[in-house]
């Protein structure tokens, strides 16, 4: 207890400490209505299960009382200020999904074109989290798997703190504001998710076959001569334009340039490589139109000379 000048008990504060630029709850009553993913993420952490809580950490959240909000994979960290001088530090966590996991994410995510549909279009409904629960790895993590913590030695599973129902309804707030948050709690951005599921849709839909090969070592029959010795041919092709027009061309990856690249940093709402491979097919489709229609036209005029 500390003392005042006159050596009399300096009395508690009652009411917590004020916070210069918390972070303040837009909803003014309680969470009915939440949509997906908020909703689902509800039902995983402490907010109804104490009223006395929820009533204070609402209260908490009008005057602005969290100091700060991080998250990450796996872990969401806040701090609130009460009574106490320092801020109460919070931390709710859950696993975050590895990289084999998100690979068998997205092999199921690229089997339907309706998930790269909703997530290029700016649309995060809850069919998202179709391929997560096909893939064994859901988007939501289970009660089982979200543990909360705080130091204020208030907080248990039977009795959560307001601090921790502060932070889990800023989180709601959060995932209502922006709902693709819910796959950052899980290890990814969604503009990552989406340059990746953009290439393994490309992937699932075009085929793989091989890269562009690397062209044959020519085995020279004889030594090569000086350019002066070869003035009188050097210009003429060695084989006619018809011969490489009618050639086979080697199988490729589409887009194999792309693909080496790999994710555009640019941030934006349409990926820019899926942008890119979008032109390349259309200016290809166009010229091969365009070549068609030649050869035909061509191949009329030799059979129709007079027309």
């Amino acid at each position: 207890m500390s003392m005042s000048m006159g050596n009399m008990p300096r009395p508690k504060p009652d009411s917590p400490r004020r916070v210069r630029n918390g972070i303040r709850l837009r909803r003014k009553e309680g969470l009915e209505n939440l949509g997906w993913p908020a909703r689902d993420w509800a039902t995983r952490l402490p907010i109804n299960d104490d009223p006395e809580s929820l009533r204070l950490a609402l209260e908490y959240g009008k005057s602005g009382q969290a100091v700060n909000f991080e998250v990450e994979s796996g872990r969401i960290t806040s701090k609130v200020q009460c009574i106490a001088p320092k801020p109460h530090e919070v931390l709710i966590e859950f696993p975050g999904l590895n990289d084999t996991s998100w690979k068998r994410v997205l092999e199921q995510a690229a089997a339907g074109a309706i998930y790269s549909a909703k997530l290029l279009s700016g649309e995060f409904p809850e069919i998202v989290s179709e391929p997560f629960e096909a893939a064994g790895h859901p988007l939501i993590p289970s009660n089982e798997e979200v543990r909360t913590s705080c130091n204020c030695g208030d907080h248990s599973p039977q009795s959560p703190c307001r601090h921790v129902v502060l932070v889990s309804i800023i989180l709601m707030e959060r995932l209502e504001e922006t709902p693709e948050l819910a796959l950052l709690l899980r290890g990814r951005s969604g503009n990552l998710f989406r340059d990746e599921l953009q290439e393994a849709r490309m992937l699932t839909t075009r085929g793989v076959s091989q890269a562009h090969t690397n062209p044959d070592v020519v085995q020279l029959s004889s030594p090569v001569t000086s350019i002066e010795s070869r003035l009188n041919d050097f210009w003429r092709p060695g084989a006619s334009l018809q011969d490489f027009r009618n050639g086979s061309l080697p199988d490729h990856i589409p887009h194999a340039l792309l693909r080496r690249l790999g994710a555009s940093p640019l941030e934006g709402r349409f990926p820019i490589t899926g942008l890119l491979a979008s032109i390349y097919d259309t200016v290809a489709d166009e010229a091969r139109r365009i070549t068609e229609t030649a050869e035909e036209d061509e191949s009329n005029a030799t059979e129709h000379p007079d027309d």
